[in-house]
């Protein structure tokens, strides 16, 4: 199956990490800071000394830290406990997505004296420099490298077998019948995953319209997007490809975290997005 290839990509970050020496690369103040990073709103973070506190609000971020070996200076954040948080004195660095809303960033620069990192990849093939450009920030930038590497590598076999296939006609659905353009984060999973986005802007979605869409996958976001039965449910959609083949694809609003489970996550979504029609009854 040509997910193999790079679900081993993956487990070579591990044994990278595990078994390459890594962990003994100098990271000390003397070579490894001052740290310098640029973050996905392109701001240059810069720490004096080693963090010893890292506030994260992404998912990706915290995974990535954790690869680097700093799961016990790492504190995750929710919505609701990220100003807090941010706010302690030991803080040295808050990570945040960078699509957070405006409100929760403006909520955060008032509640924390910290530098504020924005974590993100826009479109998906930078998340090798994502990775990279994080380590860095902590100090950490040869054993991000090795993430970096080897995520690169994944994503560089997964565009080579897309180029042998023809792109996939998706519509991306999300609660209340919306639809969401090749800029939300879901769009951006699709589109590196070998999707073509049928509509361009966020919008909400007119079923009666659908139909000329010609939607070879349908894309349901969730939390709250459409199940194949609820979609049946429709007689305006029989007619379309998705909802006839049964190729309903679940994916998260949020899309996938920039980790070294990216790759993985990408080919599975192709898999599923290229998929055979699914038999009636």
């Amino acid at each position: 199956m040509r997910r193999l290839g790079l679900l081993a990509g993956t487990a070579l970050v591990a044994i990278a990490l595990a078994g390459c020496g890594v962990k003994s690369e100098p990271t000390g103040t003397g070579t490894a800071f001052p740290s310098h990073a640029v973050d996905a709103a392109g701001q240059t973070v810069t720490l004096a000394s080693p963090p010893l506190r890292i506030v994260s609000f992404d998912a990706g971020a915290t995974a990535i830290l954790q690869d680097l070996g700093l799961s016990a200076e790492t504190v995750t954040a929710t919505a609701a406990s990220l100003a807090g948080e941010a706010a302690n004195p030991t803080t040295a660095l808050v990570i945040v997505p960078a699509s957070l809303e405006p409100a929760l960033l403006q909520a955060l620069t008032t509640a924390t004296t910290a530098p504020i990192y924005h974590y993100g990849a826009n479109p998906l093939a930078s998340a090798p420099t994502t990775i990279t450009q994080l380590g860095l920030a902590v100090g950490k930038g040869p054993e991000a490298a090795l993430i970096a590497k080897a995520v690169a590598a994944g994503l560089a076999t997964l565009a080579a077998q897309l180029a042998t296939e023809q792109p996939v006609r998706v519509l991306l659905e999300g609660r209340g019948f919306a639809a969401y353009g090749p800029s939300a984060p879901a769009g951006l999973a699709v589109t590196a995953a070998g999707g073509t986005n049928v509509v361009t802007v966020d919008q909400p979605l007119n079923l009666t319209a659908v139909v000329a869409l010609d939607v070879a996958a349908w894309v349901s976001l969730q939390p709250g997007g459409s199940t194949l039965t609820s979609l049946q449910g429709y007689p305006e959609l029989a007619a379309v490809p998705a909802v006839k083949d049964g190729r309903i694809v679940p994916l998260p609003m949020a899309g996938f975290p920039i980790d070294a489970a990216l790759p993985g996550a990408l080919q599975a979504l192709a898999d599923d997005l290229h998929s055979a029609p699914v038999a009636a009854g």
